[in-house]
């Protein structure tokens, strides 16, 4: 599968986000305590896009209802929320990081 490239590897850093739109797929990236994810850019609960949620810990919290999920498990803190963050899964290629074009 082809090697779609999102990000060089020296851009990243704690704090750091970035949203994408990938065959119409809402995609976020982002680092957190060193670690770098890709999740699906919307929040479980409600809908709504987590660019510009905040991160605490090892959780993101969405800025349109407070609704904070574990960026390990994806699951929420508030047991009333069963759905769960979508992560997806990075490829390290030389400099850059990305995905394979079929896993989002």
């Amino acid at each position: 599968m082809p090697f779609v490239a999102l990000e060089k590897l020296h851009q990243l850093y704690d704090g750091y986000r970035k949203a994408f739109t990938l065959d119409g797929q809402p995609l976020l990236l982002l680092q957190e305590n060193g670690k770098t994810l890709l999740i699906k850019n919307s929040c479980p609960h409600a809908g709504a896009a987590l660019t510009y949620a905040t991160c605490t810990g090892n959780a993101i919290r969405c800025p349109l209802h407070g609704m904070e999920f574990d960026l390990s498990s994806g699951r929420s803190a508030n047991p009333a929320c069963s759905q769960r963050l979508q992560f997806i899964p990075l490829i390290y290629e030389g400099n850059m990081l990305g995905v394979e074009a079929s896993s989002y």
